[in-house]
């Protein structure tokens, strides 16, 4: 992955318009990716490119959110939050953070140690470059505007 743009922790509250799905998981790589699309029409599910946001969580430790989510406001726990979600599913292994997903809900988090996000233009059902393995297909389809990681 290339050098990426820290944000303080302070500062993480991401939210956007598009129709966000869970477009990629791997157990053993353990990542989650959650991109964001453009409204679809019939010209947009064919051919060509789309400016999709894709958010990569690294460090999965639990996913619990629908395949689309609505209303999309990336937020971390706040320490309160945490307390509650603890309560309900036990510890959470040191280093992880609570990224809530939808605006007004509590429901819809991912518990991961990191979470990157970037713009690309890419076809529907394309690979993300933020988890593709291949360098020559990072680099084929390289970020607009850079990649933010999210660091405490």
């Amino acid at each position: 992955m290339e050098a990426a743009v820290n944000i303080r922790s302070s500062e993480l509250d991401l939210s956007d318009t598009r129709q966000f799905s869970l477009v990629d998981y791997r157990h053993g790589h353990s990542y989650v990716v959650i991109r964001g699309f453009p409204p679809m029409d019939d010209k947009a599910t064919g051919g060509g490119t789309h400016r999709v946001l894709d958010l990569f969580f690294t460090g999965i430790d639990r996913i619990a959110c629908g395949r689309d989510l609505d209303n999309l406001r990336l937020r971390r726990a706040s320490d309160v939050e945490r307390i509650v979600i603890m309560e309900r599913i036990g510890r959470i292994k040191t280093g992880a953070e609570i990224y809530f997903l939808e605006s007004g809900s509590v429901e819809s988090y991912v518990i991961a140690q990191r979470v990157y996000w970037a713009e690309f233009d890419l076809p529907y059902g394309a690979v993300s470059p933020l988890a593709a393995e291949e360098r020559d297909y990072r680099e084929a389809h390289p970020p607009i505007g850079g990649i933010v990681r999210y660091a405490d």
